[in-house]
């Protein structure tokens, strides 16, 4: 895990609908097998999912009352990753007999987890998705998609794309690439702007009845991978929020990648109005995922940055992000450097 990833932070693992009471699910999150698990009274753990054993998964086991129990030799773990019961010889547990135990929240609808270190993981820094708490929200999507996260990321920090991708199910007609995107750091936080006036449709307007519009977008970047995608659309002519009530609209969207491996990529996403969850999913898979599979592809296992890549004034978000990002994760390599190096010299004598 160390030195691809960014470690110390909130990733989300799974939506809270996905693992209802009494129920456990296996997922890959940065390259590591994890078992997430809900008790019967509603707690969520996270604990690593092979048995320190025989390897086998604890996934395909039983869970009852808090307890896995692995499905080859029957040993049995707690929540907290802690074997409770050898049926073999005497019983006794051997001190090697435990898996990881991850810190988790829940929080936004979402269950986050913290594959670094315990001690600093803190609820509050998960970011703001608070709008995701709302009685209209309906439950998430979710797709895996074969491309590295940070490619999922630039997708989303450059809307321009849509233009010419999403052409026929979004119709922007060049007018995203034409507007200048307004970029700023704040913090690790990026975000990015665009505005712009053009033809398009509002609320009781016919599909062939397109009208003059004023749009805009804005996206938040928030480490390594959570994004707020704020989008707001009103005749023009008719401003603020009288526009909205007249055939705009406002919505705002949650996009979350977090990597399954360098290679592939859980992405998360969710919406205010509850009825755009499954469009947003179905032109993702079919356009944007499908792209960004042959994008991976072409760049085969070569590193973003060594390919010399061709930056236009629509990268600016992206780009910022990637720096960001980079930099966290080489200030944290540099702690864990020293920390190692001491390790293995007291080890040493």
């Amino acid at each position: 895990m160390s030195g691809l990833y960014l470690l110390n932070c909130w990733y989300l693992a799974a939506w809270a609908g996905e693992l209802a009471p009494g129920a456990h699910l296996r997922r890959t999150l940065l390259d590591q097998p994890v078992l997430l698990m809900r008790s019967d009274a509603g707690k969520v753990a996270a604990i690593g999912d092979v048995c320190p054993h025989r390897f086998a998964s604890l996934s395909e086991g039983k869970f009852e009352s808090g307890i896995v129990e692995c499905p080859y030799h029957g040993l049995r773990f707690d929540m907290d990753g802690r074997c409770v019961h050898n049926p073999h010889g005497d019983g006794k547990i051997p001190e090697r007999a435990r898996v990881r135990s991850y810190t988790v929240a829940e929080r936004h609808g979402a269950i986050w987890f913290w594959p670094g270190d315990p001690d600093i993981a803190n609820p509050s820094d998960i970011p703001n998705f608070s709008f995701l708490d709302g009685p209209s929200v309906g439950t998430g999507g979710y797709l895996l998609t074969k491309a590295n996260y940070q490619l999922m990321c630039d997708n989303i920090m450059d809307l321009s794309h849509a233009d010419f991708l999403h052409r026929t199910t979004l119709g922007t007609e060049g007018d995203i690439a034409r507007a200048s995107a307004k970029a700023q750091m704040e913090g690790d936080v990026v975000t990015i702007k665009w505005a712009f006036d053009g033809k398009g449709m509002v609320m009781n307007r016919l599909p062939d009845d397109p009208i003059d519009v004023h749009t805009e977008f804005e996206v938040t970047w928030h480490a390594p991978g959570a994004m707020i995608l704020r989008s707001s659309s009103y005749p023009i002519g008719v401003e603020g929020e009288q526009g909205h009530i007249v055939g705009g609209h406002k919505r705002v969207s949650a996009h979350i990648m977090t990597p399954e491996s360098e290679y592939r990529t859980h992405y998360f996403f969710n919406t205010t109005d509850a009825g755009r969850v499954e469009r947003i999913g179905k032109v993702f898979e079919l356009e944007d995922g499908a792209m960004l599979e042959e994008v991976q592809c072409n760049m085969r296992t070569e590193k973003f940055w060594d390919l010399a890549p061709l930056i236009l004034s629509s990268d600016r978000g992206a780009v910022m992000a990637r720096r960001a990002l980079e930099r966290r994760i080489r200030r944290e390599q540099e702690t864990i450097a020293p920390s190692n190096s001491i390790a293995a010299a007291d080890h040493a004598e």
